[in-house]
C-alpha cells in the first residue's frame, strides 16, 4: 500500500473503511459542482462508483487528516496518454486551509514517477477562480481557456481553464528546491 505523508496529511490508497466519509463528500452537490462527479446523485450512483473506481485504484488517493485521521477528501489522476488529468475534492469544511496545494505538491512526484506522466494537467471552471490559485500554488503554469461548458440550470456559458505541469519543468524545480 503507497502512501505520502506531508506535515498535516497522510495521503494513501481509498479503503473499504472510507466509504461513509466519501460518500458525504461525492453526495454533496457543492462540493461537486465543478468536477466529473456531479452527476452522481443518489446512494446507489455512489455505491457503484465507489466499488468500480474509488477502491484498488493505483491513481486515486483519500486525503487523511494526520491527527485525527479523519478522510477530508481525494486527489486522483485519470489518465490520457501520457498526461495525468488530476481531480480533487474536499468536504466543505476543510477548504481555505491550504490542503490541496500540500497534497498537490506532494503528488506531483507520484504521478510522475510512479504513474511516468510526462504531463499533468488540472482543470477547473472559470466560476471556481480559487481552483486556479490553487494549482499556480502546486507549482503548475496557467494555460487560459481550453474550452466552454453550459450551466444546466442556467444556461449560462462559461469557461473551462487549464493548469499544466511538465515532468521536466518538475525536475527542474526539484532540482533547485534540492540544492538550495
Amino acid at each position: 500500500m503507497y502512501q505520502i505523508e506531508t506535515d498535516r496529511l497522510i495521503i494513501r490508497p481509498i479503503q473499504a473503511t472510507d466509504y461513509n466519509e466519501l460518500r458525504e463528500i461525492i453526495l454533496d452537490p457543492i462540493v461537486v459542482k465543478y468536477t466529473r462527479y456531479r452527476e452522481v446523485k443518489t446512494p446507489d450512483d455512489f455505491s457503484d462508483i465507489f466499488k468500480n473506481h474509488f477502491l484498488n485504484n493505483a491513481s486515486t488517493f483519500g486525503i487523511e487528516i494526520k491527527v485525527s485521521h479523519e478522510l477530508i477528501g481525494f486527489y486522483e489522476f485519470h489518465a490520457e496518454d501520457k498526461t495525468g488529468i488530476l481531480t480533487y475534492a474536499l468536504a466543505q469544511n476543510s477548504w481555505g486551509k491550504g490542503y490541496v496545494a500540500e497534497v498537490g505538491k506532494a503528488m506531483m512526484s507520484y504521478g510522475f514517477e510512479n504513474l511516468n506522466f510526462d504531463r499533468i494537467e488540472a482543470h477547473y471552471a472559470s466560476l471556481n477562480p480559487r481552483s486556479g490559485k490553487v494549482m499556480a500554488k502546486m507549482g503548475m503554469q496557467d494555460l487560459g481557456s481550453i474550452d466552454t461548458f453550459e450551466v444546466p440550470e442556467t444556461g449560462e456559458i462559461h469557461q473551462v481553464m487549464a493548469y499544466v505541469l511538465t515532468k521536466d519543468d518538475w525536475l527542474i524545480k526539484s532540482q533547485q528546491k534540492r540544492a538550495i
